[in-house]
């Protein structure tokens, strides 16, 4: 039975009863199962494999169910909706949407990479009960597949991420999902939190405030001191400054002073910035156009906090949390996600991002294992080049 129609038959089957399972629920998919569902639904999972492979072991369906042709059409079918992740914007799990914009969660995903892993795990069983013998590479890389695969159907529902905003010199012990509160078991007192710009910079806008300059065209980075010719006008940049006279306590701003000089002769003088929330911003004038500083870009920010935990035998302990430079704590990951400063200079909120996967360690040994079966593949194409050596080198002599 292992045949290509079989395992055609089987991927056809998956795919219109998990479509028809997803209308039965309602077009909202499968809950994410937390622990200690999700570990009570692995244990049933790992049962079903062993008693079909028990009782089934030694039949045509088994050697369908086991085979490579089975494997190539299930892996088509996840790798087809998997096709839809990149594609489509994805919604939060439980809400209702189209099949294509909650993969992860939809049946007929879900079910094919069930059936998908079920083939690897028989397969995997049925090498076995043949004899180790030279299946090693078969083993790490399938075995390693199997784990990988496993952690994501059975281990979504564990992964927890939530967002912590924390005010600039107090303190916050709780995290929401986007939907509900939930405590932290840690504390985060934000010392200190900082941005750094790039260099401010001068653009040419109209009497209505659209910018002017064309495609392609950069920007006049301020330097004191600089003259340049910009927009075919001459602009000299007698003074520049990181914090103007009207920034805000504890929130500086760029400005510069400018002298500018039209082809015609006209001239304008005087301050251009980005404003602050004491001041609106400033422009220059002239003619018909004006020139203004854009707010600058944040190069990068950061957040200085100490980290406190419940056990008062632990010390708290300060961190720097920087973009891309996560913290592990207490099990969980830190992230710097974001930060908000519309409360002014005196309300500078960082946002950071806790994320705990309990199921990390079983993705990492996946990964292990499908790197060992990577480097005996190398291993023995090494083998096999060196005998092709000896053998033609044989046959010249």
């Amino acid at each position: 039975m292992n045949t290509w129609r079989f395992a055609f038959l089987a991927g056809l089957a998956v795919t219109l009863g998990g479509l028809a399972l997803d209308l039965a629920l309602g077009g909202r998919g499968f809950p994410a199962p937390a622990w200690p569902d999700s570990g009570i639904l692995l244990l049933l999972f790992f049962c079903f494999q062993g008693l079909v492979w028990y009782g089934l072991r030694n039949t045509a369906l088994f050697a369908g169910l086991s085979g490579g042709r089975l494997a190539v059409v299930s892996l088509a079918v996840v790798g087809l909706w998997s096709l839809s992740l990149g594609s489509f914007p994805q919604v939060v799990r439980g809400e209702e949407a189209p099949v294509f914009q909650r993969v992860m969660q939809a049946p007929p995903f879900v079910v094919a990479l069930g059936l998908l892993l079920s083939n690897l795990g028989w397969g995997i069983l049925k090498r076995l009960e043949s004899g180790l013998g030279r299946t090693s590479l078969f083993l790490f890389n399938h075995i390693g597949v199997y784990v990988l695969g496993v952690a994501a159907l059975f281990g979504s529902g564990d992964i927890v991420r939530l967002d912590i905003w924390v005010k600039e010199g107090h303190l916050a012990w709780t995290g929401t999902d986007g939907e509900h509160s939930h405590e932290l078991p840690f504390a985060i007192h934000l010392e200190h939190f900082r941005r750094d710009f790039y260099p401010a910079q001068i653009t040419v806008i109209s009497e209505d405030g659209k910018i002017l300059l064309p495609r392609g065209h950069d920007l006049l980075t301020v330097e004191s001191g600089k003259e340049a010719s910009f927009f075919g006008y001459t602009v000299n940049i007698r003074e520049a400054t990181m914090e103007a006279p009207w920034s805000a306590p504890g929130d500086p701003i760029p400005a510069a002073y400018l002298e500018v000089i039209a082809a015609d002769g006209t001239r304008a003088e005087g301050w251009v910035s980005c404003g602050s929330s004491l001041m609106p911003p400033v422009f220059l004038p002239l003619g018909d156009i004006a020139f203004a500083m854009p707010e600058p870009r944040s190069r990068s920010y950061e957040s200085q906090f100490v980290l406190v935990l419940p056990d008062d035998a632990i010390e708290p302990t300060t961190y720097q949390l920087r973009v891309n430079e996560p913290v592990k704590v207490a099990g969980w990951w830190l992230y710097q996600k974001g930060y908000r400063l519309d409360g002014g200079p005196s309300a500078r909120y960082s946002q950071i991002e806790a994320v705990r996967d309990p199921w990390l360690p079983v993705v990492y040994t996946g990964m292990g294992m499908m790197a060992i079966g990577g480097l005996l593949a190398f291993g023995r194409a090494g083998m096999l080049l060196r005998q092709w050596q000896r053998i033609l080198n044989g046959g010249f002599l």
